[in-house]
């Protein structure tokens, strides 16, 4: 691999594939017709633009009122050629000119001609851009790869806004200072290729709520699959939105619904992309309970977790075992799994004779719903209404499922050794009578007492 391409990988920029490029600007001309682009009352400008794959098809007349910028000189140097009557400069936008005071940039480095333009408030303005997807890591094995893939000043001003783990995102970085640059422009139009994290994910809240002043106006989705150097094994859908951009709008408020697009741009249905509050979110529909109980802590169905700096070794009066339950997304279903001691993570809680039903509902939902490439990104949340209105079928077909799953990862041990103590840990979610099952075995002591999984569906 070309140390130019190693370097788009790593930076999650992908070029835009030429056919979905030329469907965009369909749904472009249904908002601003190419008579109004050639007209000069429109702007247009590419921040990330690559090779001018989102440019190609657009009419040569209006490369006069089009600025394309990036950081690789590589591409400025090709997009020169390619696009002549065109402003073509190198450009950091996420570094550049940020010298924020008073909500105005310190312009020194863009043209004089953009400056000029941006400063001119009669114009209308198309951000026209597919921004790079990659995201920072926290943790994992990627982490030291790309820890800093998203250190910039952009990051450094959302931070200090308290913009969560959107930071992280340069695509979010992108879509941050655009807002800060445009928001109070006369006619500004976002047209933009990206995941849709910004909309769906709940560690995006806070961006939703501060940076996207979005009315939605048209789009569609597509599969990542369609991307050259993008994973095949774990694909995810690509949004290209068109949203106008004004304070008095949010995204919160809209109804996003995108025309579903197959490898060859036909439309094969459409797909519902609302925001959800996080308040919502299937994962908060059991209250956690205070653990203030000190217990033997797992990371897995037997091994005791003893390293670490994130070791939870606590659980409440009452505990029967732990759910994990991690993410709120589909794609995290996998990240779902019932433990007899408190699991050491994050996204785990304590599950009591008061939360059961709820959290073995929890359990087979996010383990039995199909995830693919358009859903992936959907989340889990609180049914409409309350448990008493679910049906006890649904109840008794989840807990039965969830008992005998493989994500059941309850047991019974004792004598486990944990910081200078034994202890005994029992599994409440064995379903059967232990007299019953060992009748005929005269070789096995068992204790006859019964198990809360039992004495439940004995009742």
């Amino acid at each position: 691999m070309k140390e130019h391409d190693s370097k788009k990988r790593y930076l999650g920029e992908f070029y835009t594939p030429l056919i979905f490029a030329k469907k965009s600007l369909e749904y472009i001309n249904k908002i601003i017709s190419i008579e109004e682009l050639k007209s000069g009352n429109y702007r247009i400008w590419d921040m990330a633009c690559g090779k001018g794959n989102l440019e190609y098809y657009l009419d040569k007349s209006v490369y006069q009122y089009l600025y394309m910028s990036t950081i690789d000189k590589e591409d400025i140097n090709y997009c020169k050629n390619k696009f002549k009557n065109a402003c073509v400069f190198q450009y950091d936008y996420l570094n550049d000119d940020i010298e924020l005071k008073d909500k105005i940039f310190n312009y020194k480095k863009i043209p004089n001609k953009l400056k000029s333009d941006l400063q001119n408030k009669k114009l209308n303005w198309l951000i026209f851009i597919n921004p790079p997807y990659a995201t920072s890591q926290v943790a994992g094995t990627n982490s030291k790869s790309k820890k800093n893939v998203s250190s910039s000043l952009i990051r450094d001003i959302m931070h200090k806004n308290k913009l969560g783990e959107s930071s992280r995102e340069l695509s979010a970085q992108f879509m941050f200072r655009i807002n800060k640059e445009f928001v109070n422009s006369k006619n500004i139009y976002l047209a933009i290729f990206s995941k849709i994290n910004y909309i769906k994910v709940n560690n995006n809240q806070r961006f939703r709520d501060n940076v996207c002043n979005y009315k939605f106006v048209n789009g569609f989705v597509f599969s990542s699959l369609n991307f050259e150097s993008t994973s095949k094994a774990i694909p995810f859908p690509v949004s290209f939105i068109i949203w106008k951009i004004a304070n008095n709008y949010n995204i919160k408020n809209e109804n996003i619904l995108l025309n579903i697009l197959n490898n060859n741009c036909d439309k094969i249905g459409k797909k519902n992309y609302a925001v959800v509050d996080r308040e919502k979110l299937l994962n908060k529909w059991i209250k956690k309970v205070r653990n203030s109980l000190s217990f033997v802590p797992l990371s897995s169905a037997i091994k005791v977790k003893v390293s670490g700096s994130d070791i939870r070794d606590k659980i409440c009066d009452g505990f029967l075992g732990s759910l994990m339950s991690c993410g709120s997304d589909l794609q995290k279903q996998n990240l779902t799994a019932i433990f007899s001691a408190p699991q050491a993570s994050a996204g785990s809680l304590s599950i009591t004779k008061d939360n059961f039903q709820k959290a073995m509902i929890i359990h087979a939902i996010r383990r039995i719903t199909k995830v693919n490439w358009l859903n992936g990104s959907d989340q889990f949340i609180i049914p409409k209404c309350d448990i008493e209105g679910l049906s006890e079928e649904f109840k008794i077909d989840c807990i039965i499922w969830s008992l005998f799953s493989n994500s059941n990862q309850t047991i019974s041990m004792n004598n486990v050794f944990y910081k200078n103590k034994y202890y005994k840990i029992e599994n409440h979610f064995y379903p059967f009578d232990y007299k019953e099952v060992f009748s005929n075995n005269n070789f096995f002591d068992y204790n006859n007492e019964k198990r809360f999984a039992f004495e439940y569906l004995k009742n």
